[in-house]
């Protein structure tokens, strides 16, 4: 049961953090950032650059979210492998 809930969080948490992360690899490759919403406007660097770092480093740091439940999945994963090792040794 451990298993199935490790890799179910495993899942989420790259899902979670791809979900921030590849759209700010893009913007830091192009310049150009999308605001979240209903109608998701477009912010250039070139423009708006106070503006174009401080969505950036929300998009960033929203994926924290992600990358703990990604590491919470691999430790439960980890530990239980050791569990069911040391359970199967003696």
């Amino acid at each position: 049961m451990v298993f199935m809930a490790a890799i179910g969080a495993i899942c989420a948490g790259i899902f979670l953090a791809a979900r921030e992360i590849l759209p700010w690899l893009d913007a830091r490759r192009t310049g150009v950032i999308r605001t979240r919403g209903d109608r998701p406007r477009p912010v250039l660097r070139t423009e708006e650059p106070d503006r174009f770092h401080a969505l950036a480093n929300r998009r960033l740091g929203a994926a924290g979210t992600g990358l703990l439940l990604l590491i919470g999945g691999l430790s439960a994963l980890f530990w239980s492998v050791v569990d069911l090792v040391l359970v199967s040794q003696g």
